[in-house]
């Protein structure tokens, strides 16, 4: 089914009170969204080492708006060490592996330094919530990869999975599409993460 361009199918009516619309016929109603991150109580608080926080662009109004973003979902930033922010979302997750038996590989030799560091940073993991004590059937061996600064990077060797897994099939989108949709933006960013 194809709709006509700007076919009106309907209203939109919010059912809580706390519901704005902050973009409506392709323009975002930038003081409206100001208004939405002022009502909320961590905009105003500033954030760790926020005078050292990079934002490309010079508009003061855009370095004002990313700034309070950045202030209200301050958890998704955190610093926690070495591990990255734990989510609060709900989400489960499932891997099908169809009628595959569960694998269990064994622990790979390393040195005795070598498990001190991992023993530290599954402790850091499990205070932190990313990650849980599971029972199941299966288990994966722990690697540690050297990074070029000589820091060590706490990997787990997920191959024997990945080749049991049942891959989800879906199409990629159109790389012409996905630029059209970008039509009219006025800040883009890119977001680097620390860790996961």
């Amino acid at each position: 089914m194809k709709l006509s361009h700007k076919k009106e199918l309907g209203a939109w009516i919010p059912m809580r009170d706390d519901v704005s619309v902050l973009k409506m016929n392709g323009e975002l109603d930038h003081g409206r969204l100001h208004e939405w991150l002022d009502e909320m109580s961590d905009s105003t608080i500033p954030l760790e080492n926020e005078d050292e926080l990079h934002i490309g662009t010079k508009e003061p109004e855009a370095r004002s708006l990313v700034t309070k973003l950045m202030r209200v979902y301050r958890k998704l930033t955190s610093n926690t060490g070495d591990c990255p922010p734990a989510t609060a979302l709900p989400v489960q997750h499932h891997i099908d592996t169809g009628t595959e038996a569960p694998i269990m590989l064994k622990r790979r030799h390393q040195a005795q330094t070598e498990d001190k560091i991992v023993e530290d940073n599954v402790g850091k993991m499990l205070n932190a919530g990313v990650i849980e004590e599971g029972n199941g059937a299966g288990g994966f061996p722990v690697v540690l990869v050297r990074k070029k600064d000589a820091e060590v990077r706490f990997c787990v060797d997920y191959r024997a999975l990945n080749n049991i897994t049942k891959k989800d099939e879906y199409p990629l989108p159109r790389i012409d599409e996905t630029l059209e949709a970008l039509g009219g933006a006025l800040l883009f960013t890119t977001l680097d993460l620390k860790a996961g």
